[in-house]
């Protein structure tokens, strides 16, 4: 049986999208995910690296901030910092077999043998990120993060996007050498509050700007100086 460590918060919303599609109630976990520092898996190559069978969209809902102060309030940790690499894993469902009757649980009785968990797994691209600069939270210069976005190549070889979300790795090669992130921590790694307004790019004045186009434009700053501003 696989090792599972718990996938909190709004990554959790993802897991719900596609497991609703077999009627499966769920809570998000991770395959061999590392501890800091430490990989328990064997590193697998982004999707800009290998080429895939197709390609294919994932939409989830997220949280939305009308203003820096309510993404700033929300977010554990505010830093600026720099890609460094990244790596893929699976996000399986954590299925309850045992809870309620099989009126109310359809997989009350099942087991794992029972079900094609790979068909409900979710592709994440997580990036080491070197902090340049700490506004708000627990982290110091110098130090390497792990930051956890949706998507990526799944076990049958299928790209998959989530519709709002950039990858780090995949904006550092189109030009963006530094970002400001807001983040929260989740087994280790850490998640952006949102995919538009949690992870931004920064030039070397300090001017922030999305890195897509959304209805965000009221909760993303113009400058790292609004950002410092908002942390009470």
């Amino acid at each position: 049986m696989k090792q599972s460590n718990v996938i909190k918060g709004t990554l959790a919303v993802v897991a719900l999208v596609a497991a609703l599609v077999v009627g499966v109630a769920v809570h998000m976990h991770s395959v061999g995910s590392p501890t800091a520092g430490h990989s328990t898996q064997n590193t697998a190559k982004t999707a800009t690296e290998t080429t895939a069978k197709t390609a294919e969209s994932i939409t989830a809902d997220y949280p939305g901030y009308s203003s820096v102060e309510e993404g700033v309030k929300a977010a554990g940790l505010v830093v600026t910092g720099v890609p460094l690499d990244s790596r893929e894993r699976i996000l399986y469902p954590e299925i309850d077999f045992t809870s309620g009757t099989p009126e109310t649980n359809p997989q009350y009785g099942l087991t794992e043998d029972d079900i094609d968990m790979d068909a409900l797994g979710v592709p994440e691209t997580v990036t080491r990120v070197r902090v340049t600069k700490v506004i708000k939270g627990d982290a110091k210069v110098g130090d390497i993060i792990e930051v956890a976005q949706v998507g990526g190549i799944d076990k049958s070889g299928i790209v998959r996007r989530e519709t709002s979300t950039t990858l780090l790795n995949e904006a550092k090669a189109s030009g963006t050498a530094e970002f400001l992130l807001l983040l929260n921590e989740y087994d280790v790694v850490y998640n952006a509050i949102n995919p538009i307004s949690g992870v931004l790019d920064v030039d070397t004045d300090g001017h922030v700007t999305a890195l897509k186009s959304s209805g965000e434009s009221g909760g993303i700053g113009e400058s790292l100086k609004e950002y410092m501003n908002a942390v009470s």
